[in-house]
Protein backbone atom coordinates (compact mmCIF):
# COMPACT_ATOMS: atom_id res chain seq x y z
CA UNK A 1 0.00 0.00 0.00
CA UNK A 2 0.90 3.52 -0.09
CA UNK A 3 2.13 5.71 2.09
CA UNK A 4 -1.11 8.15 1.97
CA UNK A 5 -3.52 4.72 2.03
CA UNK A 6 -1.26 3.77 5.18
CA UNK A 7 -1.54 7.38 7.37
CA UNK A 8 -5.39 7.27 6.50
CA UNK A 9 -6.56 3.99 7.49
CA UNK A 10 -4.32 3.87 10.72
CA UNK A 11 -5.86 7.80 11.44
CA UNK A 12 -9.26 6.25 10.89
CA UNK A 13 -8.33 3.26 12.94
CA UNK A 14 -6.83 5.67 15.66
CA UNK A 15 -11.00 8.07 14.88
CA UNK A 16 -9.76 11.43 16.19
CA UNK A 17 -13.09 12.51 15.68
CA UNK A 18 -14.28 10.17 18.99
CA UNK A 19 -11.52 11.48 20.77
CA UNK A 20 -12.34 15.42 19.77
CA UNK A 21 -16.02 14.52 21.09
CA UNK A 22 -13.69 13.66 24.65
CA UNK A 23 -12.19 16.64 24.67
CA UNK A 24 -15.16 18.92 23.64
CA UNK A 25 -16.74 17.09 27.27
CA UNK A 26 -13.49 17.49 29.53
CA UNK A 27 -14.72 20.80 30.33
CA UNK A 28 -18.06 20.09 31.28
CA UNK A 29 -16.78 18.10 34.28
CA UNK A 30 -13.49 19.35 35.21
CA UNK A 31 -12.93 23.17 35.67
CA UNK A 32 -9.36 23.30 35.61
CA UNK A 33 -7.68 23.91 32.17
CA UNK A 34 -4.25 22.96 32.85
CA UNK A 35 -5.60 19.87 34.50
CA UNK A 36 -7.80 19.39 30.58
CA UNK A 37 -4.47 20.20 28.83
CA UNK A 38 -2.13 17.52 30.95
CA UNK A 39 -5.33 14.81 30.05
CA UNK A 40 -4.53 15.25 26.24
CA UNK A 41 -0.80 15.92 26.28
CA UNK A 42 -0.38 12.92 29.15
CA UNK A 43 -2.73 10.23 27.55
CA UNK A 44 -2.00 11.05 24.31
CA UNK A 45 2.00 10.38 24.54
CA UNK A 46 0.94 7.41 26.42
CA UNK A 47 -1.09 6.38 22.83
CA UNK A 48 1.65 7.20 21.34
CA UNK A 49 4.01 5.05 23.40
CA UNK A 50 1.84 2.16 23.22
CA UNK A 51 1.27 2.71 19.18
CA UNK A 52 4.75 2.56 18.79
CA UNK A 53 5.34 -0.62 20.72
CA UNK A 54 3.08 -2.79 18.92
CA UNK A 55 4.41 -1.21 15.69
CA UNK A 56 7.82 -2.72 16.53
CA UNK A 57 6.42 -6.02 18.57
CA UNK A 58 2.81 -6.58 16.98
CA UNK A 59 3.86 -8.76 14.24
CA UNK A 60 5.75 -10.81 16.40
CA UNK A 61 3.57 -11.72 18.80
CA UNK A 62 0.41 -11.54 16.77
CA UNK A 63 2.12 -13.14 13.89
CA UNK A 64 5.03 -14.78 14.48
CA UNK A 65 3.38 -16.46 18.30
CA UNK A 66 0.04 -16.90 17.80
CA UNK A 67 -0.55 -17.46 13.90
CA UNK A 68 -2.85 -14.79 13.67
CA UNK A 69 -3.79 -14.23 10.12
CA UNK A 70 -3.50 -10.84 8.20
CA UNK A 71 -7.64 -11.31 7.41
CA UNK A 72 -7.90 -11.85 11.18
CA UNK A 73 -6.19 -8.32 11.79
CA UNK A 74 -8.65 -6.73 9.35
CA UNK A 75 -11.66 -8.54 10.63
CA UNK A 76 -10.70 -7.61 14.39
CA UNK A 77 -10.20 -4.34 13.40
CA UNK A 78 -13.37 -3.96 11.49
CA UNK A 79 -15.82 -5.82 13.78
CA UNK A 80 -14.18 -3.16 16.63
CA UNK A 81 -14.98 -0.40 14.51
CA UNK A 82 -18.65 -1.45 14.06
CA UNK A 83 -19.10 -2.13 17.37
CA UNK A 84 -18.24 1.40 18.59
CA UNK A 85 -20.08 2.68 15.79
CA UNK A 86 -22.94 1.28 16.78
CA UNK A 87 -22.75 2.41 20.35
CA UNK A 88 -22.25 5.82 18.79
CA UNK A 89 -25.83 5.61 17.12
CA UNK A 90 -27.48 4.01 20.18
CA UNK A 91 -26.32 4.62 23.23
CA UNK A 92 -27.69 8.40 24.57
CA UNK A 93 -24.16 9.05 26.73
CA UNK A 94 -20.63 8.04 24.94
CA UNK A 95 -18.53 9.54 27.28
CA UNK A 96 -19.03 9.22 30.83
CA UNK A 97 -15.94 11.13 32.40
CA UNK A 98 -15.33 11.27 36.08
CA UNK A 99 -13.18 13.11 38.53
CA UNK A 100 -10.31 9.99 39.33
CA UNK A 101 -6.64 10.35 39.75
CA UNK A 102 -5.05 11.94 36.87
CA UNK A 103 -2.86 8.91 36.22
CA UNK A 104 -5.83 6.71 35.99
CA UNK A 105 -7.57 9.31 33.76
CA UNK A 106 -4.39 9.61 31.56
CA UNK A 107 -4.59 5.64 31.24
CA UNK A 108 -7.73 5.31 30.15
CA UNK A 109 -8.02 7.56 27.45
CA UNK A 110 -4.48 6.02 26.31
CA UNK A 111 -5.57 2.98 26.19
CA UNK A 112 -8.25 1.99 25.13
CA UNK A 113 -9.56 5.43 23.85
CA UNK A 114 -6.95 6.51 21.39
CA UNK A 115 -5.44 3.41 20.89
CA UNK A 116 -7.66 0.31 21.17
CA UNK A 117 -8.12 -3.04 19.40
CA UNK A 118 -8.68 -1.06 15.78
CA UNK A 119 -5.19 0.52 15.78
CA UNK A 120 -3.50 -1.92 17.59
CA UNK A 121 -4.91 -4.57 14.51
CA UNK A 122 -3.73 -1.75 11.81
CA UNK A 123 -0.26 -0.89 13.20
CA UNK A 124 0.59 -4.35 13.60
CA UNK A 125 -0.68 -5.32 9.92
CA UNK A 126 1.18 -2.51 8.70
CA UNK A 127 4.63 -3.20 9.92
CA UNK A 128 4.27 -6.80 9.11
CA UNK A 129 4.91 -6.10 5.69
CA UNK A 130 7.12 -2.56 6.22
CA UNK A 131 10.05 -1.55 8.20
CA UNK A 132 9.79 0.14 11.94
CA UNK A 133 10.97 3.44 10.36
CA UNK A 134 8.34 3.55 7.83
CA UNK A 135 5.81 2.45 10.63
CA UNK A 136 7.11 4.83 13.66
CA UNK A 137 6.84 7.48 10.50
CA UNK A 138 2.97 6.50 10.14
CA UNK A 139 2.49 6.35 14.29
CA UNK A 140 3.82 9.70 14.79
CA UNK A 141 1.45 11.53 12.37
CA UNK A 142 -0.99 9.69 13.04
CA UNK A 143 -0.77 10.88 16.71
CA UNK A 144 -0.23 14.37 15.89
CA UNK A 145 -3.44 14.25 13.71
CA UNK A 146 -5.16 12.78 16.69
CA UNK A 147 -3.38 15.22 19.23
CA UNK A 148 -4.46 17.85 17.16
CA UNK A 149 -7.99 16.95 16.83
CA UNK A 150 -8.08 17.09 20.56
CA UNK A 151 -6.65 20.22 21.05
CA UNK A 152 -8.44 22.25 18.65
CA UNK A 153 -11.99 20.60 19.69
CA UNK A 154 -11.13 21.16 23.31
CA UNK A 155 -10.13 25.25 22.80
CA UNK A 156 -13.25 25.71 19.98
CA UNK A 157 -15.56 23.38 20.45
CA UNK A 158 -16.20 22.72 24.41
CA UNK A 159 -19.37 21.15 24.60
CA UNK A 160 -22.12 23.44 26.50
CA UNK A 161 -25.95 23.85 26.28
CA UNK A 162 -25.68 26.41 23.47
CA UNK A 163 -24.01 23.87 21.08
CA UNK A 164 -26.04 20.59 22.83
CA UNK A 165 -27.37 19.89 19.36
CA UNK A 166 -24.77 20.06 17.16
CA UNK A 167 -22.47 17.66 19.74
CA UNK A 168 -25.14 15.41 19.34
CA UNK A 169 -25.20 15.44 15.74
CA UNK A 170 -21.44 15.08 15.89
CA UNK A 171 -21.71 11.87 17.86
CA UNK A 172 -24.26 10.40 15.44
CA UNK A 173 -21.74 11.28 12.59
CA UNK A 174 -18.94 9.87 13.81
CA UNK A 175 -20.70 6.58 14.62
CA UNK A 176 -22.09 6.53 11.08
CA UNK A 177 -18.30 6.87 10.01
CA UNK A 178 -17.14 4.33 12.38
CA UNK A 179 -19.81 1.40 11.62
CA UNK A 180 -19.31 2.10 7.49
CA UNK A 181 -15.76 2.10 7.84
CA UNK A 182 -15.36 -1.10 9.92
CA UNK A 183 -18.34 -2.87 7.20
CA UNK A 184 -15.93 -2.07 4.27
CA UNK A 185 -13.30 -3.30 6.27
CA UNK A 186 -14.99 -6.73 6.69
CA UNK A 187 -16.38 -6.28 2.86
CA UNK A 188 -13.13 -6.47 2.15
CA UNK A 189 -12.21 -9.68 3.93
CA UNK A 190 -14.71 -11.82 2.78
CA UNK A 191 -14.56 -10.51 -1.20
CA UNK A 192 -11.09 -11.48 -1.25
CA UNK A 193 -10.18 -7.51 -1.61
CA UNK A 194 -6.83 -7.59 0.98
Amino acid sequence: MSFLTDLLILVIALNPSSKALLSSQLSRTIKDKKHITDIINYSNAIGLGLIILFALVGPFVFKTILGISDSALIIACGLSLSIFGLNYLFKEEIFSIQTKSKSIIYLSIGMPMIVGPASISIITLISSYSSFLYSFILCLIAMLINYLFMIFSYKYLSSNSKNENLHYLNIKLTGILMLAVGIQFLLNVFQGNI
